[in-house]
Parts: C-alpha cells; structure tokens; sequence
C-alpha cells in the first residue's frame, strides 16, 4: 500500500517536530555530560558521544530533505500544491542551511563549546519550527493569550511613553507659533506669583506675631491663608492647562480646514477647570470655605476629614490641580507632563493646606513653619517660569531645526513599535473558518493607528525644517489623536483577553473542583460502608483492610489535584481566600488519608469527608455565581490584573468556612462527650483535630482582617 501524501506531510511534520524536541533538549544533555566528564576519566570520550549523538540528527535531517524532493515528483502530477509544498520546504532547509548548522553544532559539542552550541542549537530549532508550520500549512505563528497579553502591554507602555513625549514637543511647536502669547502669557503668571508671595509673606509674619492669639484671630489667620492657597491652586491649575488650551485654540482658530484637529483629550481648559478651580463652583473638594476647611470652631476638624481623606493632600496637589482629566485617557494613559512650575505650586498649596489645619487647631509655630516651606517652593516657581521665558525669549533661528530632529526621532519610535506590532505573532482570529487567511490579513490592535501616527509626525517634522510651526502643530495633534486611538484598541483587545483568560481559569478550576468532589463522594461512601462492617462484625477481613489502603491513596490522589488548583490560583494571584480554603481542604484530605491508613472510619473521619465535601460544594457554587456575574469587578482596567472574583464571592466564602467550623466545633465536642459518657480512653487524633480547628479559626480571622484592609 503505497503512503498518501497527507501521509508524508504529516511523517515529515513528526520527523520536523520530533527533531525540534530531541534538539531542544541538547543543551541541558550537554550540561549534564559536562558534570559527568568531570567525574569520568575519559572526558573526550563523553564529549564525542555527544557530538554522535548530534551527528545521527544531522544524517537524519539529510535523508529526510532527499525524501522531500522523491515524494514531490510523485506528487506533481496529482497533487500540484502539495508537491510544490514539499519543495519549498526542502528550498527553505537549504537557505537556512539546517544540515551545515547542526554540524557546527556536533563540533562545537566536540569542543565542550556550550554556550555557543546552545546559540546555534536555539536558531536551528527556530528553523524547524518554520519549516513545520509550512508542512502544516500554517504560514503564520499564533500568538497564546499569554503572550499576546504581554506584547498588548509592552506596546501599551511604550504607545503612553511616546504620547507624554509627542505632546512635550506639541507643546513646545505651539509656544514657537505663538511665541509672542506665550511671553505675555508668562508675564502675566509670574506678576500673579509675586503678588501671591507678598500675600503669603504677610500672613507668615502675622502667624508669627499671633502667639497667644484667642481663636477669633487665628480664625482669621486661616481664612486668609485659605484665599492664598485657592489662589495657588487655581494658578498652578492655569499653568498646566494654558499650553493645552493654547494647542486647541490653534487648532480651532487658526486651521478651520481641519475642524478634527482640536482634540479635547489634548487639552482643553474646560476639561477639568471649572469643577475644581472656579471658586464659584462650590465644589467642597475644591476647598470651599462653608465646608468647614479652615476655621476652628466650624470647621469639622480643620478640614481633616473633608481636606484629607477625600480631596486630600494627593488630589488638590497633583491629581486634581490641572493634570488628571486634560491629559490622561481612558485607557490608563499617562498624564500630562508637568509644566515649569506647575510642580513646586502644587506642593506649596499641600504646605498652605497644612499651614490651615495647624492654625486651626491653635498649633502656630507648625504653621509658619509650613508656610515658610510654601514660600521656598512659590519662589522655586518662580524661577522656573523665569528661567522657561528667557528660554522662549532667545530661541535662535536654528530652533525649528532642532526641533525638527526631536519630532523625527520620535516617528522613529513610533516606527519601530509599528514594525515589532508587524513582526510580532498575530493572536488567534476570532472566527476559525479560515484561519490562515485571517491571520495574515489580520493586524494587530492599534498598529494601523501607529503607522497613522508615524506619517503624521513625518509631515510635521517636514513643516519644522520649512518653519511652517502651525501646520506642524496640527500634525502632532493629529498624531497624538492616532496614539490615543491606538491605545484605545489595546485596552479594548486587553479586556477581552483578560475576561477569556479568566473564564478558561474558571472553568479549570471548576473542572478540578469537580472531579475532586465527585472522587471524595465515592471514597466517603465506601468509608461508611466498611464503618457499617466494623460495627457490625467487629472487626475487618483482609479484603476490606486493602480497600482501606485503596480509599487512603483515593484521599492523597484527591489532595494532589487540590494542589494543582492551588498552583492555578497561586499563579493567577488574584484571589485571597480560594487559596486559603484549597489548602484547608488539601490538609484535610491529607488527615483523612492517615486516618484511612490507621483502619478509622468512625465518626471523625466521616465528619472530615463531610467537611471536605462541604467546602468542595461552596467552591464551585462560588465559581459558577462568578462565571454568571462576567468580570471579576475591577482590577482588569488600565493594565491591571483581571480578578478570577469579586470580592462579594470571597466575603461569601469566608461566611460559610465560618459557618462550617462552627459545626465542626460542635460535633467534636458532642464526639469527645460520647466518648466520655462511654469510659473510652482519651484519643489523641480527636484532640489534634481540636486543636487544628483552633488553628484554621486563627487562620480565618486573619485573612478577614487582611481583606478588610485591602479595601
């Protein structure tokens, strides 16, 4: 019966694949010949074995690329494509020369060269691997979730780092085209700041007059340090949203042909200013005096509790104060980078804060301290937007060429993590009708918006060198518009990866869980039965002591793919309690074992069987409530870790391990009353097994403790 080629493909594919395993496993043989050589006497006689070893896949490799151009002619006149299959495949092993590789390989083995024999080892397993995706008809590598999940979030940082860098220099286009504005724009900032330093100095000299000062005065003090710090806030704002809100003027005003080119996740001064800077706003996390931030008597803990924990010190200095919602974007990118003085403003308004709370509570040599280290950091701010306006001020003509080669560097990045996006294994298509042909059509998310981006960043570094500044702004804008896209559909392809990968772990678990309960319900089955024949005769026959030894070794079977889901959850990370209970139970399968082994099965084994199967129970009604309610609540956005559950599923859990250790106290405690109503001798795995439920209640109030910390 003569070989189909279907046939040959796949005896050439096994051939291919078992190669690539035998190869793959070289270089640990060879550090372990390395160990045994020098332990032997005859070191070369090891290294040669080696090489032979080595050898005999070369000469396999020989013959099977003569068997591939035999079996084509054979083919050629019937099956066309698969004949021409096999010699591109021959075709691709000569260009890669695979044969002369592996024989480098054997000398390099022969001269005990590991760590090269590894490297040449490593690219003719690659080689292989190509040559069984052509046998196969599969032209491209799919990516795993894993890995695809990886390379999503490489991209991911790298797409966030390049935007903070492209917006810096959009920035910087749009002070050149407008360098007039943005000198009188500066002007205006640092007169505001040297009044705000005058006022701040006169409410520090007073605070330092007002030792022994009544309430009333310190009051006062407060409120006038509240109007300074509202001012501070409000002009660390401006700052921040001024050269956003320049970049979108310009876009609007100046480029009406491009009415998309104002991109309000650039930067638009109504984006955040409104709700946290106008004072009229009322906004309490703005600062408003009615909520109680600075006066003692009315002030609800001088705006510790309104000041602090919600607004806080993190929120009105940084978050809050111009550089959240103008520059971050919904998929977790990064937020606007600080302009000169923006930083050393933000930290004088948390002085200024502190300085508020210290007056009210009568404590005035910790607020002048305070408001001294806010007036280092306004001056600090100062300089800053002095030092950026000389800057702006003696730009020379060669600025637009300097700037020019900052923008093509920056398309180079952006090239560069288009073309790892190109290169990079696609992951599997959504429809598996024709999956080879969806594969290479098939892009990976947000690399047509790189590529985008890139052209963008070209045309603009084109309009720097010709100092066309407005036309090369609206360019990075356009190009900044593309990155955002692309990061868009990253987290987009991110969650959806992240939810299959947590409804696979779900159902794994699942799986174990179940087929644990299903192996425990039989074995306690089988314990009552030979409790019933123990009763019963008083004693076992030969027969039933081996089934005990049988059930014994079911438990450790049972507990070791315990272990195995405890491994999953580990490894997930996601999950305080499930790992917990896993263990629980593991070690209580464990108990049972030696229990089974000692020829026990009276009623503390059964309880434990019990417990076991009872925890087994609530782990699976747990998973298949999670499995119902969709993604674990939180966690998987922004680059974070999908949860396997929420936390209502743990709090779950936890009530009912409770509720199950309650019973369990119980009926040990009725077992040890019987056992003393009946005179029998004390027994020493009753009391362990009180003893370990003590541990495990110890264990859970613990772990309750840690997640409510967490929250």
């Amino acid at each position: 019966m003569k070989p189909t080629s279907s046939s040959w493909l796949l005896f050439a594919a096994i051939v291919f694949c078992g190669a690539t395993i035998f190869l793959s496993g070289q270089f640990s043989l060879a550090q372990e010949s390395n160990s045994e050589r020098r332990a032997a006497n005859d070191d070369r006689a090891q290294r040669s074995e080696l090489g032979a070893r080595q050898r005999l896949v070369e000469t396999k490799m020989q013959e099977l690329e003569e068997k591939l151009i035999v079996i084509a002619e054979r083919l050629q006149e019937k099956e066309p494509k698969r004949a021409q299959r096999l010699i591109d495949a021959y075709q691709q092993a000569k260009e890669k020369l695979i044969t002369q590789e592996m024989a480098e390989v054997s000398k390099l083995l022969d001269e005990d060269k590991l760590s090269e024999a590894e490297d040449r080892l490593n690219a003719v397993i690659e080689n292989l691997a190509d040559l069984i995706r052509l046998l196969m008809n599969e032209k491209t590598e799919v990516a795993t979730k894993q890995q695809e999940i990886q390379n999503l979030q490489k991209w991911q940082k790298a797409i966030q780092t390049l935007q903070n860098e492209q917006q810096k220099q959009t920035r910087e286009t749009n002070k050149v085209a407008n360098k007039d504005e943005t000198l009188n724009r500066l002007d205006n900032q640092i007169k505001k700041l040297e009044g705000l330093i005058k006022d701040q100095q006169d409410v520090a000299n007073q605070t330092e007059s007002s030792a022994g000062a009544g309430l009333h005065e310190l009051d006062r003090l407060a409120d006038k340090q509240y109007e300074i710090r509202k001012e501070t806030d409000n002009l660390a704002k401006e700052i921040a949203t001024d050269a956003s809100a320049e970049i979108g003027k310009a876009g609007d005003s100046k480029n009406k042909n491009d009415p998309k080119s104002g991109d309000p996740k650039s930067g638009d001064p109504k984006s955040g200013e409104s709700k946290s800077g106008d004072p009229k706003s009322g906004d309490p996390k703005s600062g408003d005096p009615k909520s109680g931030e600075s006066k003692s008597g009315e002030s609800k803990s001088g705006e510790s509790k309104s000041g602090e924990s919600k607004s806080g010190e993190s929120k009105s200095g940084e978050s809050k104060s111009g550089e959240s919602k103008s520059g971050e974007s919904k998929s977790g990118s990064q937020s606007q980078p600080p302009q000169p003085g923006q930083k050393p403003l933000e930290q004088a308004s948390k002085n200024q804060r502190r300085a508020e709370e210290k007056l009210g509570s009568a404590k005035t040599k910790d607020a002048e301290r305070q408001q001294q280290m806010a007036i280092a950091e306004m001056e600090k701010a100062k300089t800053e937007l002095k030092k950026e306006r000389r800057r702006i001020a003696s730009l020379p003509p060669e600025a637009f060429e300097q700037m020019a080669e900052k923008q093509r560097r920056t398309r180079d990045k952006a090239l560069d993590i288009a073309r790892q996006m190109e290169k990079a294994p696609k992951g599997k298509p959504q429809d598996g009708d024709n999956q080879n042909a969806s594969q290479q059509n098939q892009q990976q998310p947000g690399q047509k918006q790189m590529q985008k981006a890139s052209d963008s960043m070209k045309g603009a570094s084109e309009d720097l060198e010709n100092q066309q500044a407005q036309n090369a702004e609206n360019r990075q804008k356009q190009a900044q518009k593309e990155m955002q896209k692309a990061l868009d559909e990253i987290e987009e392809r991110l969650n959806q990866l992240r939810e299959e990968t947590r409804a696979e772990k779900l159902a794994r678990l699942e799986g174990r869980f179940r087929e644990m309960l299903e192996r425990q319900q039989l074995v306690s089955i089988e314990t009552i039965e030979l409790d019933d024949k123990s009763q019963n005769l008083g004693r076992l026959r030969r027969r039933d002591q081996l089934v005990l030894l049988r059930l014994s070794t079911e438990e450790l079977e049972i507990s070791e793919l315990g272990q195995q889901a405890y491994d999953l959850l580990l490894e997930d990370g996601t999950s305080d309690v499930f790992p917990e209970v896993v263990q629980a139970i593991r070690e209580d399968l464990n108990r049972v074992a030696s229990l089974l082994e000692d020829e026990r099965t009276d009623q503390l084994t059964q309880l434990l069987q019990k417990d076991i199967e009872g925890a087994l129970e609530e782990l699976l009604e747990a998973l298949k409530d999670a499995k119902k309610s969709g993604g674990g609540g939180g966690g998987g956005q922004s680059g974070g870790k999908q949860p396997l559950l929420k936390k209502s599923h743990e709090y779950k859990i936890l009530k009912l391990r409770q509720r199950r250790i309650n019973r369990r106290t119980k009926q040990l405690d009725r077992i040890r009353n019987e056992q003393d109503q009946a005179q029998v001798p004390a027994d020493p795995q009753l009391d362990d097994e009180i003893i370990k439920t003590a541990d495990e209640q110890a264990k859970l109030l613990e772990l309750t403790e840690d997640i409510m910390d967490d929250n």
